[in-house]
């Protein structure tokens, strides 16, 4: 089979579930060595998932992982990701910047310690390891930065509103506000890398799922929309390795959807290892 990442040095934050953990474990089934990132080093019983477990499913690929316990919040312990990264491989290719803290509840009942969290890891973590990843890409010729957002970025239509549309009760009673905004951050910063690091070969993309998917934390946490459009890791994880190994003159600065992205590409969703296209889903 294919191995479009084959020796490449990937770093995915967040990666102990959901579709951090999926991504890590497409991207290593297509030969990339991995660095994996998360709070969540062993089971903890508070949800599925974990990186010792995230890690064993690479390891029985045959590819290489190497785990970093950090806290996203705490400015020093992501300091450390891109440079055990290097020191394990020698560089980095590419970044998936996919973990992210979310408290939905209004607006006006957001604390500052949340909002300053919000921004810390669903912002400022991603601006970071970045700024920290690139000069490696520089020196390896090129590299793909890929961020997670999310569709709560998207902004609810003005006055006079239809209370009867779903997406304005959404944003009405679930609080989305506070998460959004971080995103809609998150791809502004984005879209101005991308065009900085145009010369010098580097991707850099945003990806989001239409509008949920049904990974073990959300389903966990009970946090999706009951009538969202539903979506499985899967095509999330073929969406990133799409971004983060096409051409960077190709595909950089885009601000996609994941299931619109693999239709314009002409890409099926596969099994997580690459072998099939995923039964019973269509796009």
């Amino acid at each position: 089979m294919p191995e479009t990442l084959k020796n490449k040095v990937a770093i995915v934050t967040g990666a102990s579930r959901g579709i951090g953990a999926a991504i890590a474990y497409r991207f290593a089934a297509e030969g990339a060595k991995l660095v994996i990132s998360a709070r969540t080093v062993k089971p903890d019983g508070r949800l599925p998932g974990s990186l010792e477990e995230t890690a064993a499913r690479i390891r029985a690929t045959g590819a290489e992982v190497h785990c970093v316990q950090a806290d996203l919040g705490d400015p020093a312990d992501r300091a450390r990701i891109v440079p055990e990264a290097i020191a394990r491989f020698g560089a980095v290719d590419v970044l998936v910047n996919n973990a992210a803290w979310a408290r939905f509840r209004p607006t006006v009942k957001q604390t500052p310690k949340d909002t300053h969290l919000a921004f810390e890891i669903n912002y400022f973590a991603p601006l970071e390891l970045s700024q920290q990843a690139i000069p490696s890409m520089i020196g390896r010729g090129g590299g793909w930065i890929l961020n997670l957002s999310s569709a709560t970025s998207k902004h609810p239509e003005p006055a006079p509103y239809d209370t009867a549309n779903r997406y304005f009760g959404f944003h009405v009673h679930s609080g989305p506000t506070l998460y959004g905004s971080t995103k809609a951050a998150l791809e502004r910063m984005s879209a101005g890398f991308a065009a900085e690091l145009a010369a010098s070969g580097i991707a850099v993309n945003t990806l989001a799922p239409v509008e949920a998917v049904a990974s073990e934390g959300a389903l966990e946490t009970g946090t999706i929309d009951a009538g969202a459009h539903m979506e499985p890791v899967e095509a999330m994880a073929e969406a990133a390795l799409a971004l983060c190994s096409r051409p960077p003159a190709e595909l950089s600065g885009r601000c996609v959807l994941s299931l619109p992205l693999l239709r314009e590409l002409g890409l099926a969703v596969r099994t997580l290892d690459g072998r099939e296209p995923l039964a019973g889903f269509a796009l």
